[in-house]
């Protein structure tokens, strides 16, 4: 009898070897189907042996502690790597939508930054704007106008202080004279000063200066043919500020000689030529009558080592007066102060260009 108990508790010591055994194979192994591995439920039912006939104190040995160990361990060990691989994924989307989430903010305020800044700047330059145009719409209609710049130079013959240019198509031509009167009578120059006012024709890059020539024929002179054939194109009209405004002319010759006896010629005409540019006050007691001119009577006279010849009124004073202060050079003026001004200022410009 106690043979056939061991027999039986030998035979449950085996199966329950080999169901361990088909257990842990079917574990490392889940992919061999070709075995017949007991379920847990046939190894967990071997206990229905009847224990009573095993006696009683013997029981069949309890591996199931050692069973849920090992298999325990490695459940427990894959559980908690795949709990942790999990949790790893989950903190790391966690982390990357975080991410997204920042770098979504993050644009988005870079984009209001901007955003600001334009309307800013729009704001800023509106503002300006609208205090400039307005400004400049007034200064424009109502502010100074700029000051042309002279496309032609004056070329004055002897150093002067101010100048004043006349193009001739502005003014009345036959009222030359009388034009160039009024400009000089309205002249501002101080005491001592020297004013050049130059007579001009065409406009932009063809506007010229007008020729001696030319300016003789516009204020009606009679020129004699010997000043004519000998006469240069420079000349220069102006006025000089000395016990008021005194007109002067000067003309630039060939010769000495065919300008003196030129100028004598002249002198028949040269009053009635100037009457009217140099305001020349009428004295009837030297004056003719015939044919409605003025002829006066010119005498010598030396001023300042030049010879002079001159026009006296009734008291003596010369009142008009013309020289040839050297070989090239006639001045006509009204006043011997005016005539030693030019002659100083003609031998300055000789000196600077010798």
């Amino acid at each position: 009898m106690d043979e056939e108990k061991k027999t039986e508790i030998n035979n449950v010591e085996a199966e329950t070897k080999e169901a361990i055994a088909n257990q842990l194979d079917s574990f490392i192994n889940p992919n061999d189907k070709t075995k017949n591995t007991p379920n847990i439920g046939s190894y967990s039912s071997t206990p229905s042996i009847n224990i009573e006939n095993l006696g009683k104190n013997e029981q069949p040995k309890q591996n199931r502690p050692i069973i849920r160990t090992y298999k325990s361990d490695v459940e427990e060990t894959i559980q908690t790597n795949h709990v942790s691989s999990i949790n790893m994924a989950i903190a790391e989307n966690r982390k990357m939508l975080n991410q997204q989430k920042t770098a979504d903010i993050d644009i988005k305020k870079a984009k209001f930054n901007k955003n600001i800044l334009i309307i800013s700047i729009v704001l800023v330059v509106g503002g300006a704007l609208t205090f400039i145009i307005p400004k400049l719409l007034i200064q424009a209609q109502y502010g100074p106008k700029p000051v042309p710049t002279e496309t032609v130079s004056s070329a004055p013959i002897i150093t002067v202080d101010t100048e004043e240019k006349i193009n001739i198509q502005d003014i009345v031509l036959n009222r030359v004279s009388t034009t160039l009167k009024e400009r000089v009578n309205q002249s501002s120059t101080q005491l001592g000063q020297m004013k050049n006012y130059y007579l001009t024709e065409g406009t932009g890059t063809a506007e010229n200066l007008i020729t001696a020539d030319h300016f003789l024929s516009l204020i009606n002179a009679t020129l004699p043919s010997e000043i004519q054939r000998t006469l240069k194109d420079s000349y220069m009209f102006g006025s000089y500020n000395y016990n008021g405004n005194q007109r002067f002319l000067i003309l630039k010759v060939g010769a000495y000689d065919t300008t003196f006896s030129g100028m004598l010629q002249w002198e028949t005409n040269l009053w009635q030529d100037f009457k009217e540019l140099f305001s020349l006050q009428s004295d009837n007691s030297t004056s003719s009558p015939s044919f409605g001119l003025e002829i006066k009577k010119f005498q010598d006279a030396t001023f300042y080592n030049k010879d002079c010849r001159v026009v006296r009124d009734s008291s003596g004073n010369i009142i008009f007066l013309y020289s040839i202060i050297d070989e090239n050079t006639v001045v006509i003026t009204t006043s011997t102060d005016t005539l030693r001004e030019i002659i100083n200022r003609v031998s300055k410009a000789k000196v600077v260009t010798q």
